[in-house]
């Protein structure tokens, strides 16, 4: 089906015939993810069923960029061959995820040059993997080697360099190009589902929903947002035993300072809450694109 029929078959569907489509990819989805936990859980793969420190190179599987195994640096060919981008970042982001909530996939888009269609670094352990790909790599480096759509890929071991963005030029596969040619069309939600949301999706949430529902973490490397929150009690002052006993009650509830603010003094005083993502985030990886003549 070519670009355009595909497009036309895409908006000629009904409401009905989309939300079905939608249901049935959920459905796929949470049964991948579910069999992906039981796996992680035994550290065991759930795609190819063995162990995460095996590595059989007749069957190149996604486990290998954990690198529990002996996995090289030249070994991510037969990995990419075989497996799509959305594939790979699916699997990192849910690993990410196992670990820690979110904040272990910095994927921001107020962090991404206009020039970029991908740009995120995930974190899990003590790896981090980066994607980045500009407008030209997606359309391809035209009069050159590498005129097929492509992405870059880094990956970083204890801080230390392990796969480089210029050792590869990965290919998008046939279903990654058609999938990004959707991705500005309004009928097309875009994601990697709950278990493969990152910080774009947290900073997306309604935010009186997530003070409301947010609960302060004991370490700041383990928080998912910050909050600043600001009190006008210029018009009604208010003593430091009310502020502390609010403070009190939001410890014994579970709850944020600022939602206790607001619920117990919303009426009385002006807040403002500034919502920003916490310190704690793995910061994007940047590539120097290099100029071509």
């Amino acid at each position: 089906m070519g670009d355009k029929n595909f497009g036309t078959w895409l908006n000629s569907l009904t409401e009905a015939q989309i939300n079905e489509i939608n249901e049935k990819q959920h459905e796929e989805h949470i049964r991948q993810v579910d069999a992906f936990k039981d796996g992680y859980q035994k550290e065991q793969c759930y795609l190819c069923g063995k162990d995460f420190k095996t590595i059989s190179k007749e069957q190149p599987c996604l486990h290998w960029l954990l690198r529990r195994g002996k996995f090289k640096k030249n070994d991510f060919k037969l990995i990419y061959t075989k497996f799509g981008y959305h594939n790979i970042a699916s699997f990192l982001r849910w690993c990410a995820n196992q670990e820690k909530l979110l904040s272990n996939i910095n994927d921001l888009e107020s962090e991404r040059s206009d020039r970029k269609v991908l740009s995120s670094t995930i974190k899990w352990k003590n790896i981090e993997w980066t994607f980045d790909c500009s407008q030209n790599d997606a359309s391809g480096h035209k009069g050159s080697q590498i005129e097929y759509p492509h992405y870059h890929f880094q990956m970083r071991i204890d801080g230390r360099p392990f796969i480089n963005f210029n050792e590869f030029h990965v290919p998008f596969s046939t279903e990654d190009v058609e999938i990004l040619k959707l991705r500005n069309n309004s009928r097309v939600v875009q994601n990697f589902g709950v278990a493969g949301s990152g910080m774009q999706d947290a900073v997306n949430v309604d935010p009186e929903k997530l003070i409301e529902l947010a609960s302060p973490s004991e370490n700041e490397d383990d928080a998912t947002y910050h909050f600043s929150t600001f009190v006008d009690m210029s018009d009604h002052p208010i003593s430091g035993e009310e502020l502390y006993e609010i403070q009190m009650e939001a410890q014994a509830q579970g709850k944020s300072f600022t939602y206790m603010l607001n619920k117990k003094l919303g009426d009385r005083v002006k807040i403002q809450t500034v919502i920003s993502p916490a310190e704690s985030i793995p910061d994007i990886a940047v590539r120097t694109e290099h100029k071509r003549r």
